[in-house]
C-alpha cells in the first residue's frame, strides 16, 4: 500500500513539474497593470458575491424547511370533521 501511494505521488510530482509556468498564472495576477486585469477584477468579484448569495440562500431555505418540519408536529395535532 505504501509503494501504491508512493508510485501515485511521484506520478503527480511529475505531471505538475511538467507543465509551463505559463499555465498557473491568470488574467487576475498575471500582470497586476494590464487593463484586462483592471477590466476582470471587478468582474470576478461580482461572481463571487452572486456565488455566495446563491449558496447562502440554498442553505437558508433548507435550515428553514427543517425548522419548519421540527415545529409543525406532523399532523397529530390536526383537528378533522369527523
Amino acid at each position: 500500500m505504501r509503494k501504491r501511494l508512493s508510485g501515485i505521488a511521484l506520478l503527480l510530482g511529475g505531471l505538475l513539474a511538467a507543465l509551463p509556468a505559463e499555465s498557473w498564472a491568470c488574467a487576475i495576477c498575471g500582470v497586476p497593470k494590464s487593463q484586462a486585469t483592471r477590466g476582470i477584477l471587478p468582474a470576478v468579484l461580482l461572481m463571487l458575491v452572486l456565488l455566495g448569495l446563491v449558496f447562502g440562500a440554498f442553505i437558508r431555505f433548507f435550515i428553514r424547511a427543517s425548522r419548519s418540519k421540527n415545529q409543525s408536529g406532523g399532523l397529530n395535532g390536526v383537528r378533522t370533521s369527523s
